[in-house]
């Protein structure tokens, strides 16, 4: 059996990302998935997106890595926060926003017969939050289908990072 390891809100942190696939490597994992934002906050930007692109099989753009590669209408933004895009901008190179720039949103496969859909956020938007405090109808919203998934399937399983906290939940639903 396959075994798997999914990564995800790296933020620029080397040494955390070292350690991470260091522990993965000495558990012999055979594939690991990363869920997206890989960049913004920590120093090493360019680092740890070659790390992960040389150790991932499967990569996905998180809210972070899409707004510091993208053209953003800096009128609208406070100084400090001009301040941190462009800094957050200087730590990449061309290939690194090409690369950030080109990641899928959402990645399906089907594990045991169930279908198994990531993505960073929500199936609706890369920078939404979902957690442990929200309500049944919200948590179910994030099974199914959007423009943004790879089918129009309703999930048996989803996994997504970006709220920096261990959360799961098991939700029975009659189908």
């Amino acid at each position: 059996m396959e075994k798997l390891a999914i990564i995800s809100d790296i933020h620029g942190n080397l040494e955390s990302l070292k350690s991470v696939l260091c522990d993965i490597k000495e558990r012999n994992i055979d594939k690991i998935i990363c869920l997206g934002d890989i960049i913004a906050k920590g120093s090493n930007q360019h680092e740890c997106i070659e790390l992960i692109k040389n150790n991932c099989e499967v990569v996905l753009q998180g809210n972070c890595d899409e707004h510091f590669t993208s053209d953003i209408d800096l009128s609208h933004e406070t100084e400090q926060e001009i301040k941190r895009i462009k800094w957050n901008k200087s730590k990449l190179t061309q290939d690194d926003i090409k690369y950030l720039s080109s990641l899928p949103y959402c990645f399906e496969f089907y594990m045991s017969g169930r279908l198994v859909r990531l993505f960073h956020a929500t199936p609706e938007k890369i920078n939404g939050f979902v957690g442990n405090i929200d309500n049944i109808d919200r948590l179910y919203k994030l099974f199914l289908p959007s423009n943004n998934t790879n089918s129009n399937q309703l999930a048996d399983i989803v996994i997504y990072g970006h709220i920096h906290t261990p959360f799961i939940q098991k939700i029975i639903i009659g189908r």
